[in-house]
């Protein structure tokens, strides 16, 4: 058991700094799009997002399969989806405030590049067709 607490003891701080300094190498770029100071927080939240999207993933069924209710009880699940959703929410918010930056920097070139997101070259009024 102590070894758990230590290896992610370990692994939080390497976890963060990694999505972290990957989330400032895109920050640091001139494309119109991909220069926030957003990414760092929403990067360490996707990735938190993910893994226990993943771990519910292969978890239920697992639990199922394998007659693990009497270990991995309710409280626990529940435990899982609050942070869960604490860590969308932060996912979430973190694409609105992508959005204002996008209008409320007055770029032409960055408020172009999020309406191509979406849309792609099949937006109206864009001549592709």
């Amino acid at each position: 058991m102590a070894a758990y607490v230590l290896l992610a003891a370990l692994a939080t701080p390497l976890v963060v700094s990694v999505h972290s300094i990957v989330s400032w190498d895109f920050a640091m770029s001139i494309i119109p799009g991909w220069h926030t100071t957003i990414f760092a927080p929403y990067f360490v939240a996707g990735a938190i997002l993910s893994g226990l999207a993943m771990v519910l993933v292969i978890l239920i069924p697992l639990r199922r399969v394998f007659h693990l209710e009497h270990l991995i009880r309710p409280y626990h699940l529940a435990s899982m989806a609050k942070l869960l959703l604490a860590t969308s929410l932060i996912v979430g918010y973190s694409y609105g405030v992508e959005f204002f930056i996008a209008w409320y920097s007055g770029q032409t070139f960055e408020r172009a590049i999020f309406a191509y997101r979406p849309t792609g070259d099949y937006a109206v009024g864009s001549g592709s067709w």
